[in-house]
């Protein structure tokens, strides 16, 4: 792959390749001095399509936007976009993140916490999120997912609605302090990947069909799909491949985790999947370490994970979240509809996917999902909490917050002790109740009216208004309330937390091999028993107390329940248990 869009040769000199096939002319204009760059076309070394130039070293900092036939826009390469998406681009270099010697973080040892910049502190800022990892140190997690940070309209949003894959959201901070940011997680021993979105552009500020065919019409939720099979689609997918191996191997990120992957469509002879999977391996193995590769794609397909299918190392799995919240809360709207029983629970905990092909889902109005059960159980994120699933309720409210911490704790406890890699959610840790709510600055009001419309009609089954997603007060209600961690529940909460990802690490509780893990049901009183060569852990799903001794040979280890006694599961209540020393 060659670099697209503001690159430096060795010698520090600036050039410029932009994809505008069918384009009469192109030129870099410098925006401060009025001084234009004319790019020539080339068919031959470049492809059809690339128009390239170069000039003396251009400092950082520099002003430009891209003349298409006569049409002044920003790159859609840009590395920054200091006045908004619809301001010029900005010539900003790329140091990779050290230290030297670092090798990531394997999968096997992943515990993922997923993080949004913009409300994981009161400032929104990677500065400040940097003064916060040495809480995720402590509290024992590997992996920090940064939610996207692709520039995107207005000050803020969940990052999904980017239009600039290659900037850094300007809010957030410069590439410096991303670059600290993940220095300072390395040093601590944590890994940081990244969200990528590379099935849509967000709807203001994306000026990429002026250049060339970069989406197409597909069925979507967003609208026009990327176009990575349809004419020219050789620039199209080496534009986004190149973001990847920017991300990966400029700026220094650990992984990649890749937004809703089943909406990226791809008939040419080797899936764009594929290639990005490809392309993180081949860039660890040539820095020595491990780069990380998610998908998103929650169609419960085993192919996403396969050597000989993507190849992914994981994709995010919902159904163990979708059974254990439909239990616990009785709720059956959406795709809760699909839940409810308490073998479902049992069956994600055993098998991985509850959807694997033989049941309808009432969602999507087909037999979703594969079978699961001999993947790998390092092939399954799975979680209680995360954006998608705190955000898009109602309220955005967080489990703790409306069925209290009995629930909550039992449904951690049951995704540590499943032998799958477990995901956090900012906040969960201290229990955090403030809500994270669907939030935008977009300054179209006509994108404004219809994201307002599209949330009313998500939620008009509830008779109630959701909260207005362009409001200010939608952003500033979503962000962490950090003194809750100090308060005395928010303390018994974090140890808890502490407790079982200690347990999870060493590989007594929930270890990542499906054949230490051994499950056993009560249906009729609703426990649930998870046994592994040293721990026992005893899950209460009803609201009743149950009558319930350990085994000889196990000591108690760790209770959700303060007030938890022997020979006693409480109402929703969870116990560890330790193999007792011969």
């Amino acid at each position: 792959m060659a670099r697209i869009g503001h690159h430096r040769d060795a010698q520090g000199r600036s050039h410029f390749r932009v994809f505008a096939p069918g384009k009469r002319s192109v030129a870099v204009v410098l925006t401060q001095s009025g001084r234009t760059l004319p790019l020539a076309g080339g068919e031959a070394d470049d492809g059809p399509g690339y128009w390239c130039g170069q000039a003396e070293a251009l400092p950082a900092g520099t002003l430009y936007q891209i003349e298409v036939d006569g049409r002044r826009l920003p790159d859609p390469a840009s590395r920054s976009q200091p006045q908004g998406v619809h301001g010029p681009s900005m010539i900003v270099d790329a140091e990779r993140a050290g230290p030297a010697g670092w090798r990531g973080v394997r999968i096997e040892d992943a515990i993922l916490y997923e993080l949004h910049v913009g409300t994981f502190t009161a400032e929104g800022t990677l500065a400040a999120a940097t003064q916060r990892l040495a809480h995720l140190s402590e509290l024992g997690v590997t992996v920090i997912e940064l939610l996207p940070l692709a520039a995107f309209p207005g000050e803020r949003n969940w990052g999904y609605d980017g239009t600039y894959p290659y900037a850094l959201h300007a809010a957030y901070g410069e590439l410096g302090d991303l670059r600290a940011f993940i220095e300072a997680a390395h040093a601590r021993g944590l890994a940081v990947i990244l969200d990528v979105v590379y099935n849509h552009f967000g709807p203001e500020g994306n000026y990429s069909g002026a250049f060339a065919p970069y989406t197409k019409r597909a069925p979507t939720p967003w609208g026009d799909a990327i176009n990575f099979d349809g004419p020219y689609n050789h620039g199209v997918r080496e534009f986004f491949l190149e973001n990847a191996r920017f991300w990966l191997a400029e700026v220094g990120f650990d992984g990649l985790r890749m937004d809703a992957v089943s909406l990226i469509f791809d008939n040419m002879p080797r899936h764009i999947l594929c290639e990005f999977t490809d392309l993180g391996r081949r860039i660890g193995r040539e820095q020595g370490r491990e780069i990380l590769m998610i998908a998103e794609h929650l169609r419960n397909n085993r192919h996403v994970t396969e050597a000989a299918g993507f190849g992914y190392h994981a994709q995010w799995n919902d159904d163990l979240n979708h059974a254990i919240y439909a239990l616990l809360t009785g709720e059956r709207h959406h795709h809760y509809g699909n839940f409810g029983a308490f073998g479902d629970v049992r069956k994600a905990l055993e098998e991985g996917f509850v959807l694997d092909g033989t049941r309808f889902d009432r969602v999507h109005r087909y037999y979703l999902g594969t079978d699961g059960r001999d993947l790998p159980a390092t092939a399954h994120v799975v979680h209680i909490q995360n954006h998608d699933q705190v955000g898009n309720r109602l309220r955005g409210d967080r489990l703790i917050a409306s069925y209290g911490r009995e629930r909550a704790l039992l449904a951690i406890t049951a995704v540590m002790a499943s032998p799958y890699v477990p995901m956090l959610f900012m906040g969960e840790e201290y229990g955090e109740t403030a809500p994270f709510l669907f939030h935008e600055d977009f300054s179209d009001p006509v994108v404004i009216r219809g994201v307002r419309e599209g949330r009313q009609a998500d939620f008009a089954f509830g008779g109630v208004e959701p909260p207005d997603p362009h409001a200010r007060s939608s952003f500033e209600a979503s962000k962490l309330q950090w003194g809750r961690k100090d308060e005395p529940q928010g303390q018994a909460v974090l140890r808890y937390y502490r407790e079982l990802i200690a347990l999870k690490r060493s590989g007594e509780l929930g270890p990542r091999e499906r054949r230490q893990v051994e499950i056993r049901a009560e249906a009729p009183r609703q426990l649930l028993f998870v046994q592994t060569p040293h721990t026992l852990t005893a899950l209460n799903f009803s609201g009743e107390a149950q009558a319930w001794d350990a085994p000889a040979g196990w000591e108690p280890c760790l209770a959700s329940a303060a007030e938890a006694v022997p020979g006693r599961l409480p109402p929703f209540g969870a116990v560890v248990l330790r193999r007792s020393p011969r």
